[in-house]
């Protein structure tokens, strides 16, 4: 299959998954608040998502490189990610065990598929892997499609009805990537083993690199929990919510088409501290916010930091990875610094706004963007890819 048609594929697989990703990640406030749960409650809920997310991410990155494929488990996780997103969306008691034991898993299988994606295009051929920045641009754009697409429907039928809705979504992205073809892997008569992944371990740049992005992302996560918490503290309603997700997925499309441009001209690791250093900028305006509609403006800057970030951790981590334990190194990383985030920060989100509010809260996660920023530099010193 030539690079064009490969590209073609990746771009309506980017926007059909994204679209669908959209529909059942966007409105997990909404959905646990209308419930009646509370925000610690909720905390720990979602914070259950990282224990799937961790293992499993590790488990299937281990699994993609000792088969030589990405598309066998991209497609297996996703017909259980559909029949478990299903279930959940259909049940609206208050019961709290459940819930939490099929957020675990779907929310789980969420960052696996996605991390699947994203790590399948990095390892097609250098030409896709040239252009992930403008492929992901079309996930935004699925992104964007979504989240109000999903508001609507819930108005109009109710929560039961994310689970359908995603699940045609899910089965035309299937169709569309079975034709693609498989990560490119590097061939080893040596069958991987579990010690191997130690190499990894072993690289001190690696484990600082993931170091460096499990605090970005630890706050990061918080624009998905403590700012949605404290919109519908303001008064927000669904739409607002949704808008703020399609608003922020469109603000992000130039940056992620053009963005291998900037990569060329000033590398990935200044890219990442551009990125943090506007996160801070961000979470410090959250925190002086007001009203639902000036979190949503300050959303806006969505469109330097998260393109900058998404672009350069992927970067970086591939960068650091050996040729037979790309998959691995990229799964890995994405565990940790998406796992742990996922774990932390709901808990510690929903602790310290019963504690100290919203305002302080948002306060505290700004503050912690320092210690990346100040590790970043000292990454860029001691490590050759700049």
């Amino acid at each position: 299959m030539s690079n064009r048609n490969i590209l073609k594929k990746q771009i309506y697989l980017y926007t059909i998954i994204f679209m669908a990703m959209a529909m059942t990640n966007t409105q997990v406030i909404p959905f646990l608040t209308s419930i009646g749960y509370s925000p610690v409650e909720r905390g720990i809920i979602l914070s259950s998502i990282s224990v799937i997310a961790i293992i499993g991410q590790m488990f299937v990155g281990y699994l993609c490189d000792k088969y030589n494929s990405i598309k066998k488990f991209y497609h297996l996780l996703l017909f259980s990610f559909i029949l478990l997103n299903a279930i959940m969306y259909s049940y609206s008691e208050n019961n709290f065990f459940i819930h939490l034991l099929l957020f675990a898993f779907v929310g789980g299988l969420f960052r696996i598929v996605a991390g699947l994606v994203e790590t399948w295009t990095l390892e097609v051929n250098d030409y896709i892997k040239d252009r992930f920045g403008p492929i992901r641009a079309f996930g935004a754009i699925g992104w964007a499609i979504g989240a109000p697409l999903t508001s609507l429907l819930i108005e109009n039928y109710g929560y039961r009805t994310i689970g359908f809705s995603f699940a045609i979504l899910a089965f035309f992205s299937m169709i569309f990537s079975i034709a693609m073809p498989d990560a490119d892997k590097v061939e080893s008569k040596k069958m991987l083993r579990i010690s191997d992944v130690k190499q990894l371990l072993s690289n001190r740049t690696y484990v600082l690199l993931v170091f460096i992005l499990i605090f970005v992302n630890f706050v990061f996560t918080a624009d998905m929990y403590t700012v949605i918490d404290k919109m519908i503290f303001l008064g927000a309603s669904n739409n607002q919510i949704a808008f703020k997700w399609s608003f922020q997925a469109v603000v992000e499309l130039p940056l992620f088409f053009f963005g291998y441009l900037l990569l060329k001209k000033i590398g990935a690791m200044k890219m990442l501290i551009i990125s943090i250093s506007m996160f801070i900028i961000r979470f410090s305006l959250y925190t002086l916010a007001t009203s639902a509609t000036q979190i949503i403006l300050i959303t806006s800057l969505q469109s330097i930091t998260f393109p900058l970030l998404m672009i350069s951790q992927k970067v970086l981590v591939a960068n650091e990875s050996p040729e037979h334990l790309k998959s691995t190194g990229q799964m890995l990383a994405i565990s940790l610094y998406g796992g742990l985030s996922a774990l932390l920060t709901p808990v510690v989100s929903g602790l310290l706004i019963n504690t100290v509010g919203f305002d302080y809260t948002l306060l505290i996660f700004t503050s912690i963007l320092f210690i990346p920023l100040m590790l970043s530099f000292i990454y860029s010193k001691i490590n050759r890819f700049t």
